[in-house]
């Protein structure tokens, strides 16, 4: 018999289905990721209408079986259509490519109540913060954290010192720094400026709830963008690219 679960979620996807109906992937905070079938979800009157756009915040119930790949959606309430946060382009992109890593790094089934709740806390931080890119690193940093490859800015894996003030290398394979003195360079590894290491160091330690007051300076020689995803695809063993990001003003 199938189990009806009733649980918040977040729209990542949808996508039309024969003729009214929709197949739509979300990330629940009692199951994870999973997708479903919003039957009628087309049709003029549908309840659904209006509420299985990407990044809406739902409360739905699902009817579920394990046997089966699809899931039903019975029913879905919206609880935040995050409107102010697609209207804006300059934080829209980041939003996005929040939702591609979800689809490209959870497995069916991955479920943790704490970080469904972090999630929904990064989407408020990005509709408040005056540097929204700033939120961006943050959750990057908490997402290979939590996929299990935490690194470590804070001290030399070779020495174990902690000032980097001649900066030092991001070993991709350690996850963590080798300063100057313990070697002048390192293959395919990127070189961090002591600047960049102290930010990363607050950046990483620093408060969720209050993430969109971060009060640093971005370093200006490093892109933080492209060092984490880097680092995320060497672990992931996969070369990850987020499309949403190129739709950043120039």
């Amino acid at each position: 018999m199938p189990e009806l679960i009733k649980t918040p979620a977040l729209v990542l996807e949808s996508i039309r289905w024969h003729e009214s109906s929709k197949i739509v992937t979300l990330f629940t905070r009692r199951e994870g990721m999973l997708k479903a079938i919003a039957r009628g979800a087309l049709r003029s009157k549908s309840a659904f209408s209006g509420r299985l756009e990407t990044l809406n915040v739902i409360q739905c119930i699902i009817s579920q079986k394990e046997s089966r790949e699809l899931q039903i959606l019975t029913q879905a309430e919206l609880i935040d259509p995050q409107t102010m946060l697609k209207s804006d382009l300059h934080r829209l992109p980041y939003a996005l490519s929040v939702v591609e890593l979800l689809k490209k790094v959870f497995e069916k089934g991955q479920k943790d109540k704490i970080f469904f709740d972090f999630l929904l806390q990064i989407f408020q931080a990005l509709h408040k913060s005056k540097q929204p890119e700033i939120v961006f690193w943050y959750f990057l940093l908490k997402l290979v954290s939590f996929l299990g490859f935490k690194p470590d800015f804070h001290r030399c894996f070779s020495c174990g010192q902690s000032a980097f003030l001649q900066g030092g290398w991001f070993v991709f394979k350690e996850g963590a720094l080798l300063c100057s003195q313990c070697g002048s360079s390192v293959s395919l590894s990127p070189f961090l400026d002591d600047k960049t290491i102290y930010f990363l160091r607050r950046l990483q330690k620093y408060n969720h709830r209050k993430i969109h007051e971060f009060p640093w300076p971005v370093p200006k020689n490093t892109d933080l963008t492209s060092l984490i995803l880097r680092y995320l695809s060497f672990h992931l063993g996969h070369g990850i690219v987020l499309e949403s990001l190129k739709l950043l003003p120039a």
